[in-house]
């Protein structure tokens, strides 16, 4: 398994969700994106928008203001 980094920070909807299936699109089953945002709509949609699609999710509060999304890929 291998584990990815995409950051998203100062990114807006609807870039954040696009960049974050695109990138979940190019990896293998079973590895690990780390998805790093700053747009509060964002911790909840991606997880929402990845869980539907049937990946693994959980999320982080780095700080206040700022995310991780770890998402493994069914």
């Amino acid at each position: 398994m291998v584990e990815y980094k995409l950051d998203i920070t100062g990114k807006v909807c609807p870039y954040c969700i696009l960049f974050t299936r695109k990138k979940v699109s190019k990896i293998a089953s079973g590895d690990t994106l780390i998805v790093k945002c700053d747009h509060p709509p964002e911790s909840e949609n991606i997880p929402f928008d990845m869980k539907k699609a049937g990946h693994n999710v959980e999320i982080n509060l780095v700080k206040p203001g700022l995310w991780e999304i770890i998402i493994i890929k069914k």
